[in-house]
């Protein structure tokens, strides 16, 4: 299983962390007001871990497989720093982050996604609630002071 580091907190807003990560695309919705800048306490390294399942599957199934390996929902700003430190993961395929659903302006509940279009990175919200199809893998978080079985993802 490969483990991903990225490190939260450096002060950056969601404009600053999507300019930087230079998407192709990204959602309209995706900036501060309805995403804001949690305040870290300082650099908080975290390890993203990527889910795969041979199904669709719901957020609550694919939740709940990740507590069983000891796993945990992602915050939406994991999905940002991922996006910037390993940009040439999403072109293998999508990768959703099933961090707190932000509620869009029809009561949709979305969660953020990587996925590219011919080879163009993008950054898009998808419905939280609708079922993930196979080809997606799913990003969690291991709890901080988890040992990891790798370094570095590739």
């Amino acid at each position: 299983m490969t483990v991903y580091q990225i490190n939260l907190g450096d002060g950056r807003a969601i404009e600053e962390l999507v300019t930087t990560a230079s998407y192709g695309y990204c959602h309209s919705q995706v900036f501060s007001d309805n995403f804001s800048s949690r305040p870290f306490n300082g650099k908080t390294p975290r390890q993203i871990v990527l889910l795969s399942f041979d199904h669709p599957v719901s957020s609550k199934e694919a939740t709940a497989e990740a507590a069983k390996q000891g796993l945990e929902r992602p915050y939406y700003e994991d999905a940002l720093y991922f996006g910037i430190e390993y940009p040439e993961v999403k072109l293998e395929t999508p990768v959703a982050f099933l961090h707190d659903p932000w509620i869009g302006n029809h009561g949709r509940r979305n969660a953020i996604c990587l996925w590219s279009n011919e080879r163009r990175r993008e950054l898009g919200l998808e419905g939280f609630d609708d079922m993930w199809a196979p080809n997606y893998r799913l990003a969690f978080a291991r709890p901080a002071g988890a040992n990891s079985e790798q370094g570095a993802g590739a």
